[in-house]
């Protein structure tokens, strides 16, 4: 009986809709703009949230930096030399997976009137193992060529297409400025940098090309280095093994370790995705205030629709339909256009974040339960600013109803 009671009073809230089309599409406007806003801002923090965490999965989860703090006294033996790096890698070999000053280069370089500028970005052997490098031709930095200082670089295929018009290069030789000197370096492998095009995105056109030389090769006087690029090994703890390096190192300084900071991938990802979903809530609680304009609207038409249908809730009423049959059905319309805008704006949310992911070319997260919950959402709007014209046309005197004209 309740179930026949449901569709019966779902029907005359369809015919009431349909009969007054343009009426009932104004009103939904609010919630449609509302809800396709709230939906579209959710799943764009959503898919920003995870294109960052792939990004940060690919540069390194269990990377770290080790710099050098700001140090009143500061003195020349502060910075980190060849010879820590030799007595870190010894004294945590089973800990690190791979340790390296982070330093790079710049240079002009030209080849047959064909002029780049190049990042030679320092590494270490077995860079390639803690990092994702495709090597199209040759190959990587190794120790041998870390222990001679050799004069060898690896480049990126953009690097060697602008520069020799193809891409397998190993073997040529560059010229390139290093400490106010001019090198030949002799070029023995090529690798294709696979960027995410967000990422590309994000970072704009990037005027140097990129490449690799060993860390040990630029200089011959073993200069300081400021910072230190460090991955621990998977089955050890990166923040527990961090204090243990920036410990060991602060003994060796003669500082304390407060002089040196040590910071994780991991740390930087949790402040990002921190403020990404700080922003995508603020600004979804901003779109939802539309949500309550939709709502005034539906409050708005069911006055209207009462005032209208006066003398049909007289009829009912004098038929024998109780308050509450009254009440019910007046709710059950209101919920129906609220949950018709709903669905509206839910199927529009996720068809502008699926166009604009395409045009961005990142992979779009629409999460189920943000669509449920903004149905429900708008039900409960609907049903909230419905009450007021439900409890009015329920409230109403059928014999003053029987005689309104």
């Amino acid at each position: 009986m309740l179930k026949i009671i449901w569709l019966e009073n779902i029907k005359i809230a369809f015919q009431s809709i349909l009969s007054n089309k343009m009426r009932s599409l104004l009103t939904m406007l609010g919630i449609i703009i509302g809800i396709s806003s709230v939906i579209s801002i959710v799943s764009i923090g959503d898919s920003m949230k995870g294109v960052m965490d792939d990004l940060y999965k690919d540069f390194g989860e269990n990377r770290a930096v080790l710099y050098v703090g700001n140090i009143e006294d500061f003195r020349s033996t502060d910075f980190f030399y060849n010879d820590d790096l030799k007595l870190i890698k010894e004294r945590f070999k089973e800990k690190l997976s791979y340790i390296c000053p982070t330093e790079s280069l710049r240079s002009d370089v030209t080849v047959n009137r064909n002029t780049i500028k190049l990042s030679m970005e320092f590494i270490d052997a077995g860079y390639d193992k803690v990092q994702q490098v495709k090597m199209l031709y040759g190959r990587m930095i190794n120790a041998n060529d870390i222990d001679r200082k050799s004069k060898v670089i690896v480049l990126e295929q953009n690097a060697a297409l602008k520069l020799f018009a193809k891409d397998n290069v190993v073997g040529k030789t560059i010229r390139v400025k290093i400490d106010n000197n001019m090198e030949d370096l002799l070029i023995v492998g090529v690798y294709k940098n696979e960027q995410s095009p967000f990422l590309t995105l994000m970072q704009g056109q990037d005027m140097y090309e990129d490449s690799y030389v060993p860390y040990t090769m630029p200089y011959s006087n073993n200069p300081g280095y400021y910072g230190l690029d460090i991955f621990i090994e998977n089955n050890y703890s990166i923040s527990f093994t961090g204090d243990e390096i920036v410990s060991y190192i602060a003994r060796l300084k003669n500082r304390t370790p407060e002089n040196y900071i040590y910071y994780t991938v991991e740390e930087e990802q949790t402040q990002v995705n921190s403020v990404v979903t700080g922003l995508s809530v603020a600004v979804a609680a901003i779109a939802a205030i539309s949500l309550l304009v939709g709502g005034i609207g539906i409050m708005n038409i069911m006055l209207v629709s009462v005032t209208e249908r006066t003398r049909e809730i007289g009829i009912k009423k004098a038929l024998g339909a109780r308050t509450k049959d009254v009440l019910f059905q007046f709710l059950i319309e209101s919920a129906t256009l609220s949950a018709i805008g709903g669905i509206v704006g839910t199927i529009t949310g996720i068809g502008l974040v699926l166009i604009g992911g395409s045009f961005i070319s990142i992979p779009i997260v629409v999460n189920p339960g943000s669509i449920i919950l903004a149905v429900a959402f708008a039900m409960i709007i609907g049903i909230f600013f419905g009450y007021y014209p439900a409890k009015k046309a329920a409230n109403s005197d059928p014999i003053e109803a029987l005689r309104y004209e």
